[in-house]
């Protein structure tokens, strides 16, 4: 009977009350236009324009006659969501998109602006537009008296150089591939003419097949300066290459039987090489397509004032005149069947009042989210100063705006700042800090990469003393903290930075 109990109680159902957050639609597509550059988000519009008919823009006269001069009222910024108007009505209605708001601790003032006026010049943004190397490669190879097949050829090769410059790839496998794929015989002997045309190519040392062939081919460059001590580069570079990565400079010394005011002069040679031409290229895509970098924000610096400005080239958006005059007509209709037309002309309104809404609060957390970062980083962005910047996590700005983390890690995607000391990503400014200092990562890679430039290479400096140097300077670190810096500035260990 105690079994039959006891199973009841098992049987026995519990209700709990369990608050779960979901998602909006609107929260959703709000993330995903966050996330989106400037080039992206004018795919997006361009893309509604195409589609909602109800969507269109505003011309340029328009704009300047809704936005005036900007207005020095603090109390005009309006955070979104808690206004009372009418969620289908354009924001762009509205005249207080530009505004100032001053902060007196001792940096003077900070003008922030959203949009510029009709009497501001047009902003032109600066745009890292850097040829592929594959483009590059293949302007030069058609400069060259090559044939149609030979072009062929060099089209293969090219397309197989990895990002550092180098041809990993064996001559055989390229053979095999223009074979298969283009119906095309051709032989490793062809190749190999055509590669000897392409490793003379600008930059020097360009698809070479390892990096001993890449210093190789850049001291063949540099023989017209000093022929001997050129020469003597090239055969320690041939000859003794292991030897020479290892540091093991006694044994090249007495096997070329030379002193080490003769080798520190060839080591100089070989030090000027690039064992990696790629990286003379932009990173990014290679096949043919250009990388552009245009900044979503500029921050000024004028003495102790900075003026922050979100920066976009996007269209202004409004609802065409006759969706207006045909919503408000519906809208006056009281339990009104609608037929299909006038259905299709409320949805569209709707959700192209619906876009425009969305764009402006996407507008309005960037600027909140920048405006936070400048004011955690007022300092390096006024002097320009790596060594300045302080420790920053999601979570610091996301408190500073009211923003969850989450919104703060989407925004910061693909943004770009340009500032009076370069562009940077916004991601470079968030960084852990040193648990016992308020000194960020950054900084301190910074002051090891000093360290390191300014140290005695016959002595140079090892884990241990770089240390001992940081705590000198007052930054509570450990040995196996600088180790891991010192290895993501892809800066050797100190046995192998030594020279003679």
């Amino acid at each position: 009977m105690s079994e039959y109990n006891d199973f009841q109680q098992i049987q026995k159902l519990s209700q709990e009350q369990v608050q779960i957050q979901k998602a909006t639609q609107n929260q959703v597509l709000l993330g995903d236009m966050l996330k989106m550059n400037d080039d992206e988000l004018k795919d997006r519009i361009d893309a509604e324009l195409t589609d909602n008919p109800a969507l269109e823009e505003r011309d340029s006269q328009d704009t300047q006659d809704d936005y005036g001069e900007g207005s020095d009222n603090d109390d005009q910024e309006q955070e979104v969501g808690q206004s009372n108007e009418d969620p289908f009505e354009s924001p762009y209605t509205q005249t207080d998109d530009d505004y100032v708001d001053r902060n007196d601790d001792g940096l003077g003032y900070i003008q922030t602006r959203r949009r510029r006026t009709a009497d501001d010049d047009v902003y032109r943004p600066p745009v890292v537009n850097e040829a592929s190397m594959y483009e590059v490669l293949m302007n030069q190879v058609r400069e060259r008296d090559l044939d149609e097949r030979q072009l062929l050829i060099a089209e293969y090769i090219i397309g197989e150089i990895d990002d550092d410059g180098l041809l990993r790839r064996p001559i055989t496998s390229i053979c095999s591939d223009i074979i298969s794929r283009e119906n095309e015989f051709v032989t490793p002997q062809e190749v190999q003419e055509v590669l000897d045309v392409i490793q003379d190519l600008e930059p020097a040392g360009i698809a070479a097949t390892s990096t001993r062939e890449c210093i190789l081919l850049q001291i063949e460059d540099m023989k017209g300066e000093n022929v001997e001590i050129a020469q003597l580069a090239h055969t320690i570079v041939d000859k003794h290459f292991d030897e020479y990565e290892r540091h093991h400079y006694d044994k090249i010394l007495a096997s070329l039987g030379i002193d080490e005011a003769t080798f520190n002069l060839a080591d100089r040679v070989i030090k000027r090489t690039n064992p990696r031409p790629g990286n003379l290229f932009n990173s990014g895509e290679r096949m043919g397509n250009a990388t552009h970098i245009t900044p979503d924000f500029e921050v000024r610096s004028e003495g102790n004032s900075l003026q922050l400005t979100v920066r976009n080239d996007i269209p202004e958006l409004q609802i065409s005149e006759s969706y207006e005059i045909e919503y408000q007509r519906l809208a006056k209709r009281k339990n009104a069947k609608m037929r299909d037309e006038e259905a299709l002309i409320k949805n569209q309104y709707e959700k192209a009042s619906n876009f425009i809404m969305l764009l402006r609060q996407r507008q309005e957390k960037l600027h909140s989210i920048m405006k936070a970062i400048m004011l955690k980083q007022q300092e390096f962005f006024i002097t320009g100063d790596t060594t300045t910047l302080k420790p920053m996590v999601l979570n610091d700005i996301a408190e500073a705006t009211g923003y969850d983390a989450s919104t703060i890690s989407r925004a910061q995607q693909n943004k770009y700042v340009d500032t009076n000391w370069g562009i940077f990503e916004l991601k470079y400014f968030f960084n852990n800090g040193l648990s016992d200092n308020n000194t960020s990562s950054v900084a301190v890679k910074e002051i090891i990469k000093d360290l390191v430039d300014n140290e005695n290479k016959k002595k140079p400096l090892t884990d241990d003393q770089l240390c001992l140097a940081l705590q000198e300077r007052g930054y509570n670190i450990k040995r196996r903290t600088v180790a891991k810096y010192r290895d993501s500035l892809m800066i050797p260990v100190a046995r192998q930075r030594k020279t003679l």
